[in-house]
């Protein structure tokens, strides 16, 4: 039924119901940068005094393991959740720093969607095209982190329903709260289950709003297409000097702002996926360091988990990469250029050489953010915890 009734839906009303539940999530941890009236609130300014919490008693728990217990290993442990919340606070900040830019983005796509879901067929189909797999995106993500989230709470449950092991969920102490007990362990237990519902929330938002502006690069540079398409038309009805300028203007603007949504992106997010990929193949690392010695049950949760982030954000790098030399494409091959006066060919010209001197993503402008990088970072990881395993 819920199936049927999303099928019904416009592209734009998809567009939009996506950006609500975004938005929902957003809201829960305060940072809601989509609406006009946003400002700092007290929920805002509890979830960075949460976050700063957990920087403290993640310290907290390491000086317990390694000073008071002597055990080295509860630094890679540690280090693996430290990594998440240094994330999440990343995201939170950035996107507030920008979220000017974020709202005119947002804004920008809603107007896209309204504008073409009016014309013809062919971009109707680009417009329907580019929402479902945007959703299918979605949907599948949810379903992932919803999986991996329970799973990780699962495992130690289960270890002390069926055998009364205490296996805390995560390397999170508070000083007090004992967990060796009965009663901390289950008090520790409910708040790691918050601490690990609040970031799902938070690292959803935020990985969201960059998986819809890239995932929309695909259909502007599409939408492209079909107006050189529409240029060709009026050429062939041997259309006024007025109707050539009036379609080339829309060209043009409409290239121009996949740029500037490009650009936008870059900005916004440039500091997020430099600490995202880093503290994601840090998190890897430390979280097959600590499967391979069995100090961590939920270890293998939380690894597979960390290998989809990493190679879902360096494929949104692939993306880009591959609209825009598809865009470069499109502007030479789908539009009879030698057809149009001078003017508007040096114009064309001028898009065309934008378009191949466009910035992919990167991860901290050192290297790209792609596929055949996130290999290279497996390949890395893979040989550091051989040189752990092996000096250990």
């Amino acid at each position: 039924m819920a199936s049927t009734e999303t099928a019904s839906l416009s592209s734009l009303e998809r567009y939009r119901r996506i950006i609500y539940v975004i938005r929902l999530c957003a809201r829960i941890c305060g940072a809601d940068i989509s609406s006009p009236d946003w400002h700092w609130s007290w929920l805002t300014r509890l979830i960075v005094s949460l976050c700063l919490c957990f920087y403290i008693g993640t310290f907290y728990t390491i000086y317990v393991g390694v000073i008071v217990h002597k055990d080295w290993t509860i630094l890679m442990d540690a280090a693996c959740c430290l990594g998440a919340g240094v994330q999440g606070l990343t995201k939170l900040f950035c996107v507030i720093a920008h979220r000017h830019a974020l709202r005119e983005s947002q804004e920008f796509l809603d107007a896209t969607f309204m504008e073409y879901e009016q014309k013809h067929m062919g971009y109707q189909q680009v417009l329907m095209d580019g929402i479902a797999m945007t959703m299918r995106g979605i949907n599948s993500f949810v379903v992932f982190n919803c999986v991996a989230l329970l799973v990780v709470i699962a495992i130690p449950a289960t270890y002390y329903i069926l055998y009364n092991e205490k296996h805390v969920i995560i390397q999170f102490l508070l000083p007090g709260i004992d967990p060796n007990t009965n009663t901390g362990f289950l008090i520790l237990s409910g708040i790691h289950i918050g601490l690990l519902s609040l970031g799902a929330f938070g690292q959803f938002a935020g990985d969201m709003y960059l998986f819809v502006f890239i995932n929309n690069l695909p259909m502007l540079k599409n939408i492209l297409g079909c107006g050189l398409q529409d240029l060709n038309d009026l050429l062939d009805d041997n259309c006024s000097q007025a109707e050539l300028h009036a379609e080339m203007v829309k060209i043009v603007n409409l290239h121009q702002q996949y740029l500037r949504l490009l650009e936008h992106t870059q900005r916004i997010f440039f500091h997020p996926i430099f600490v995202q990929i880093f503290a994601t193949a840090s998190g890897i690392l430390c979280t097959m360091f600590c499967m391979l010695i069995g100090v961590w049950p939920g270890a293998p949760a939380y690894l597979g988990y960390s290998i989809v982030t990493l190679y879902f954000y360096c494929g949104l790098g692939n993306i880009v990469e591959l609209s825009n030399e598809d865009c470069c494409t499109i502007i030479y091959t789908k539009c009879q250029w030698y057809r149009l006066p001078i003017p508007y060919q040096k114009l064309l010209l001028f898009m065309l050489h934008k378009s191949q001197d466009v910035q992919n993503l990167t991860i901290g402008n050192m290297m790209p953010l792609s596929m055949n990088t996130a290999v290279q970072l497996s390949k890395a990881i893979y040989s550091i915890l051989m040189l752990l395993l092996s000096s250990e």
